[in-house]
């Protein structure tokens, strides 16, 4: 078994199982204790994440967890971790999650390899303090949008992509969504969208100025579920 997925909360249990088929391996709770595997070589994580926990352990416990795996799993070289806001330090937070598992992880494993998504900068060169990582399982695409500031800054360009997609669009899959953000020019008292939820001047004009703040100040990639992989990045 070169990899193994391990699912945080209970409701990334199905996404979780959905990326072990790009890897050809099986996926587990991580309520599941560390047990020896055949040429196990990389975990991967997935969970809820903040710069406090990740898949409901805090950095120090988490690095214990590898331990146990990599006292199990000699052949053990590799982390990935897949979550919101783990490489974002947000307001009140010294350093972010990845942050403080590097540098617990190097001191006890430096042989071990950590990868997470990147560090989200936005067009204009800002960094971001907030990011998510959204699913969509029936197109079996995800977006990884982060922002600076506060936390509704990354939420509006959530739901700018969000509004090609069904019920107030009619693109299936964030790939498609985020395509079509990228050619739209703003909304007019025409446009379908408007129409259908009855925008006046007022509503439109403050659609257009939050949509000119996502498209230069806010970060947004997305991809299918077997590319997710390969858009993570080696970080020690």
């Amino acid at each position: 078994m070169a990899a193994l997925i391990i699912w945080g909360e209970d409701d990334h249990e199905k996404r979780a199982r959905a990326l072990a088929t790009t890897y050809l391996t099986v996926a587990q709770s991580i309520k599941t204790a560390p047990s020896k595997r055949l040429n196990l070589e990389t975990l991967v994580f997935w969970g809820h994440g903040n710069p406090a926990a990740f898949c409901g352990l805090d950095s120090t416990k988490f690095v214990d967890l590898i331990a146990a795996w990599k006292k199990l799993n000699p052949s053990l070289k590799t982390i990935e971790i897949l979550t919101c806001n783990a490489r974002h330090r947000q307001v009140g937070y010294a350093d972010s999650y990845t942050e403080q598992i590097v540098r617990k992880l190097t001191v006890k494993h430096a042989d071990i390899k950590f990868k997470a998504l990147p560090v989200a900068v936005t067009p204009s060169g800002n960094t971001a303090d907030y990011s998510i990582l959204k699913w969509q399982p029936s197109s079996a695409t995800w977006a990884y949008v982060g922002a600076p500031g506060v936390e509704k800054n990354m939420f509006d360009a959530c739901v700018k992509l969000e509004d090609f997609m069904p019920p107030r669009g009619t693109l299936i899959g964030y790939v498609r969504a985020h395509a079509a953000l990228r050619a739209f020019t703003g909304l007019t008292a025409t446009s379908a969208l408007a129409v259908k939820y009855n925008y006046d001047a007022a509503r439109v004009t403050e659609y257009n100025l939050t949509l000119a703040k996502v498209k230069t100040d806010a970060y947004i990639m997305t991809g299918t579920l077997g590319l997710l992989r390969w858009c993570l990045r080696e970080i020690n």
